[in-house]
């Protein structure tokens, strides 16, 4: 298989979101795709383990024949899955027995990520990570792109009020600053925790909307053409 897809729910690091879980693993397994869902641990476990659980699920795709890996989260799932690709090399890793050659992911997508600890953080999210210490510079993920990030694909919308735009914006712009090549779409309008938007994730009905929906036929042209 040329290319897995590991897949990231969000939920604050409090829980993993079904509805961004499953149901997108099935979508990109129509597409063809090799793909897994994580439910890593969350609160009371903290940092870094979920960051572990997904290195050695990265590292489980590739084990199974994926020469390819990308990873997808969504909210604080896109905060796991841009740790993945800025810290890949991080020492932890190895200390843990992980090669970091074959944890670093061939592309991320991070849906409405969760990325900065700045004015527009989910403080939520990163007092479940660690609870109450210190923030790592380098969890406020704007801080920690490097040259050696793979290929992004990011989306937002403008009207999540939970995590505001801004975090996928900075994101985008350490991404240009590296010279990394990425793709970013920003909807007008949505709430947050769209996932699929459309039928196949349910939720509110504020939460499908066909025009938003368009993001994973965007993603998946993208994906293909790298």
């Amino acid at each position: 298989m040329e290319w897995g897809v590991l897949v990231l729910p969000g939920g604050a690091y409090r829980e993993t979101s079904r509805r961004e879980g499953e149901p997108v693993e099935q979508a990109f397994r129509r597409a063809g795709f090799s793909a897994r869902t994580l439910h890593y641990s969350v609160a009371p476990s903290r940092w870094p383990a979920a960051f572990l659980e997904s290195a050695r699920a990265v590292e489980n795709l590739r084990a199974e024949g994926c020469r390819r890996v990308a990873v997808c989260g969504f909210s604080a799932g896109g905060h796991l899955a841009g740790c993945l690709a800025n810290l890949w090399g991080h020492p932890v890793l190895e200390e843990n027995g992980l090669e970091s050659a074959r944890v670093r992911p061939d592309a991320a997508i991070l849906a409405y990520p969760v990325i900065s600890s700045g004015p527009f953080g989910h403080r939520t999210s990163f007092r479940n990570l660690l609870g109450g210490a210190v923030i790592p510079p380098e969890l406020s993920l704007e801080r920690s792109v490097t040259p050696e990030n793979p290929p992004t694909f990011l989306w937002a919308t403008l009207t999540d009020g939970t995590v505001p735009a801004e975090n996928t914006l900075l994101y985008a712009q350490a991404l240009r600053r590296a010279g990394i090549p990425f793709e970013l779409h920003l909807y007008p309008h949505g709430p947050h925790a769209m996932a699929l938007a459309d039928g196949q994730t349910l939720g509110r009905p504020d939460q499908q909307d066909p025009h938003v929906a368009g993001w994973f036929a965007q993603c998946l042209e993208w994906l293909r053409a790298l």
